[in-house]
């Protein structure tokens, strides 16, 4: 591990643990890496998103925290990815990242995500005013065809 931010992700990997579950102080952490709380923040924000399975909740102030945890359950992963979608328009990257989540959770074939992906391409959208809310709403729906689906 050469980078700070590295050393940082693989400590909250060793909390989380088997328990799937972290509860952090900002500022402990930072105190803890000598760094601003900054960079906890960016650590967080791109190591622990919900397309790599996981799921933060922060309570700020002096008593502030942050629970980060893994999500083994359909529910909490289908409510924080749809969540995710409707909040800004997701770039095919992301979906991409999604799709692959999806993929090795068995929730979708190999297949399924890869026909997935050339439907949500930049080039499959090419005629789009804005690609990247109509690949949101498309994504949006196939998610939330899928949780229907496994809470049947």
């Amino acid at each position: 591990m050469s980078n700070r931010s590295d050393i940082i992700e693989s400590f909250i990997l060793d909390i989380i643990g088997k328990s799937g579950e972290a509860v952090i102080n900002r500022n402990d952490l930072a105190g803890r890496f000598d760094c601003a709380s900054s960079q906890i923040n960016y650590v967080l924000n791109t190591r622990f998103t919900s397309d790599k399975g996981y799921s933060i909740e922060s309570r700020r102030g002096g008593g502030g925290y942050i629970r980060l945890f893994r999500m083994n359950d359909s529910e909490g992963y289908f409510k924080a990815l749809a969540e995710e979608i409707k909040a800004k328009p997701l770039s095919f990257g992301k979906c991409e990242h999604n799709i692959e989540r999806l993929v090795l959770d068995g929730v979708i074939s190999v297949e399924a995500g890869e026909i997935l992906e050339s439907a949500l391409t930049d080039k499959a959208l090419k005629g789009a005013e804005k690609p990247d809310l109509v690949r949101s709403d498309i994504f949006y729906r196939v998610v939330e065809g899928l949780w229907k689906r496994r809470s049947e």
